[in-house]
């Protein structure tokens, strides 16, 4: 009697010692004791000596359970529902590399799990002798080690053929020698884990796809400098490909033939010559190539007829190395954001508005140009979420602040600025009014402010909290050359801006999230671009010369450029130019543009000439002098609180001597005794604040000779330059 022999390892349906040497639907194979001549179904005590005496007893709904042993086996058909387990990877060991036929033959609903295969290894890739042939049906495929002879052989892993699919995972190769680990033709193969580390022998493809077949692969791990391809497809096949880790082979992915489609998907490749390569002959026609959230260097390889004609796609990131700088690419294809029925943002720069790093505090009544006020309340949390937790002043009286900031340290250390800060606003403010202030290391300073909405990018000019149930952009006009220092407050030394009510409130604000904004460009829901800090661009409002009115003895300005005479140079007349006594003065007037910023002031500048020049012991003196000035029925800031904006009213609308301008001196010695004939210089002039007003208000600019000096001056105006900030294109249709 055979004796009886309790195998190792973890067994598939069933196992174990049964009771009495029986073991059911299990046919057992022992390369020591077994005996073909003895074998019986279902007797683990009579097990057979051959894997194909087992096959040939077994039928549908058995297991073949081949125990530690090597079995130089090759031809084997397995019946169509038959399990084929071996006792694991390094225990059983199935195969020939002498072989002239495929190791396994599988039909449908057959298994092969848990063992070594030593896969044919002919001289030629053709014929083709596999580990694993799959012609039907479905097959499953799991804990596998398919070895070739770990030098120049051309055989090959798993083959699946014709229609059906194999699914299964953990397939290793730890020896080259292949033609090609996986081959699929026709059907489908779906494999969970794939390993090639480095082992020798040659591996031309690790995963080969040809005609109509189709590859499926989670975390394909390719680590052999013997892989030359880890993809190759051909045919009108398909390979899609999950979290593949390929690296030291030296192609990615090998697109040989037109019309296949190739899909990667996260992961890293690396590779010697190429990560993705399409053969110089092919046209693109059909070809789909698809590379999403996948760490790759872009050493691709296409032709460029082939690029034109198709379809591709890769959405990758780029590690630096010595010739390329870290990023993330988008290469062949259209970066589409929204859709008709929900619009969706894009924002470029320093990132989106932030709460994670903030912090929000609210004090008291008795802050004062100095001092914080009392009762610092820190409302972080509140301020932060968007959960339902509101934030506002504590008062409705005077100099009841909120104050903001960042408490993120910038890359190069120290503090962090913010500028803006992205509002929603649950309920509205009603009467008073507010100031943004900033510390210049000495006192609170006001600085400008203009809101607008998020998703319409409606401007509000500086008119705040004034709008329930809305999200708004309240941008500040500070730039780097602010002064603005870093101040302790309520524990934190950081920059703040403050919020302070300056006049008493009928209603308080109510604000459900108070984040602050980075520099960043943004392009809204709606497709509008807008910009907040320093992604801000100043812009030239206007450029005048000649089209000035004058006052005084204002003349025309006549100055030689060029030399050698006419057409080389010329006597330039510039009419209504020329401020040549004390009291001349020129005008020009001009409207704010859409999209200007009304948070940051005006700067003018002049460009100009002394006439006769010299040297000056008396300087010469001016002033610019500026006036914004509203405009009936411009659209401004609902004042009932409605989000969309209105007309302006008669009624509300200031008139052109309601106010006083802005005056700024010139005086020639603050920049030197001499000045040269025949030279044109510039002044800039400012600055003057806007933040009151909107697009379409009107401009008034005057420019006044004072003092002609000693000796006497004529100054003749060449141009003057209007320069604002933008934080969008245009306005609203």
């Amino acid at each position: 009697m055979p004796t009886t022999i309790t195998p190792t390892g973890t067994f598939l349906g069933g196992g174990g010692g049964g009771v009495g040497g029986y073991t059911g639907n299990t046919v057992w194979v022992d390369a020591v004791n077994g005996d073909d001549g003895t074998g019986t179904s279902g007797r683990q005590d009579l097990p057979f000596l051959t894997i194909a005496a087992a096959l040939t007893a077994a039928t549908a709904g058995d297991t073949v359970r081949i125990r530690t042993g090597t079995y130089a086996e090759s031809g084997l058909t397995i019946p169509d529902g038959v399990a084929v387990v071996g006792d694991g990877l390094l225990n059983t060991i199935v195969g020939d590399a002498a072989a002239t036929a495929h190791i396994f033959t599988m039909g449908t609903s057959c298994l092969v799990q848990d063992m070594r295969i030593t896969l044919p290894a002919p001289v030629t890739a053709s014929p083709i002798y596999a580990g694993l042939f799959h012609y039907k049906g479905t097959g499953t495929v799991y804990n596998l080690d398919l070895r070739g002879n770990g030098a120049t052989g051309k055989g090959t892993g798993i083959y699946k053929v014709t229609t059906g699919k194999i699914v299964g995972g953990n397939i290793r190769c730890e020896g080259g020698g292949l033609a090609a680990l996986i081959r699929v033709v026709g059907g489908v193969l779906a494999l969970d884990a794939v390993h090639v580390p480095q082992s020798v022998g040659t591996i031309d493809d690790v995963v080969l796809v040809q005609g109509t077949g189709k590859f499926q692969g989670q975390g394909v791990n390719i680590g052999s400098t013997q892989a030359v391809d880890c993809l190759h497809v051909e045919g009108t096949g398909t390979a899609i490909i999950y979290s593949p880790n390929w690296s030291n082979a030296a192609i990615g992915g090998h697109i040989a033939a037109d019309g296949v489609t190739v899909i990667i998907s996260g992961g890293k490749v690396e590779s010697a010559v190429a990560t993705l390569l399409v053969d110089p002959a092919l046209t693109g026609v059909g070809t789909t190539i698809t590379v999403t959230g996948t760490d790759i260097q872009p050493l691709f390889s296409f032709p460029s007829a082939a690029l034109g004609a198709m379809e591709l796609s890769a959405q990758f990131h780029q590690n630096a190395t010595t010739t390329r700088a870290p990023s993330s690419r988008l290469v062949g294809s259209d970066l589409l954001l929204g859709f008709p029925e929900i619009g969706s943002q894009l924002m470029v720069g320093e990132g989106a508005s932030y709460s994670d790093g903030i912090k929000v505090v609210t004090s008291d009544g008795t802050a004062t140009s100095t001092t914080l006020g009392g009762n610092l309340t820190d409302v972080t949390a509140a301020a932060g979420s968007t959960s339902g937790s509101t934030v506002t002043f504590q008062g409705t009286g005077a100099n009841h602040c909120i104050y903001v900031a960042s408490t993120r340290t910038p890359v190069a250390g120290g503090s962090m600025k913010h500028w803006g800060l992205l509002m929603q606003q649950v309920a509205a403010g009603v009467g008073g009014s507010y100031v943004a202030e900033i510390w210049d290391g000495a006192a609170w300073v006001a600085v400008g402010t203009m809101a607008s909405s998020m998703a319409e990018v409606y401007r509000y000019s500086n008119d705040l909290f004034i709008r329930a149930a809305s999200t708004e952009m309240v941008q500040y006009g500070i730039d780097t050359t602010t002064t603005w220092a870093t101040v302790a407050v309520d524990g934190a030394t950081t920059y703040w801006l403050r919020f302070r009510v300056t006049t008493l409130l009928t209603t308080l604000p109510t604000f459900e999230r108070l984040w602050l904004a980075p520099s960043h460009t943004m392009t809204a829901a709606l497709g509008r671009r807008r910009a907040v800090g320093l992604a801000l661009w100043r812009s030239t409002l206007i450029s005048a010369g000649n089209v000035f009115g004058e006052s005084g003895n204002v003349v025309h300005y006549n100055q030689d450029v060029g030399s050698g005479g006419v057409p080389t140079g010329w006597t330039h007349n510039s009419p209504n130019s020329l401020m040549n006594g004390n009291g001349d003065a020129v005008y020009t007037q001009f409207a704010l543009p859409a999209g200007i910023c009304t948070a940051f002031p005006l700067k003018v500048k002049v460009v100009f000439s002394f006439d006769p020049g010299g040297t000056f012991t008396a300087p010469v003196v001016g002033f610019v002098s500026l006036i914004p000035v509203e405009t009936a029925f411009n659209s401004i800031a609902d004042p009932a609180g409605g989000k969309v904006p209105v007309p302006r009213a008669i009624a509300d609308t200031e008139t052109t001597i309601a106010k006083a301008g802005t005056s700024v001196t010139f005086t020639s010695s603050d920049f030197g005794a001499v000045w040269p004939a025949n030279t044109l210089f510039k002044g800039t002039f400012g600055p003057y604040d806007i933040s009151n007003y909107y697009a379409d208000d009107a401009v008034f600019i005057r420019l006044e000779l004072d003092d002609d000096g000693t000796p006497a001056q004529d100054v003749g105006i060449v141009a003057l330059i209007v320069e604002g900030v933008q934080f969008t294109d245009g306005g609203t249709l």
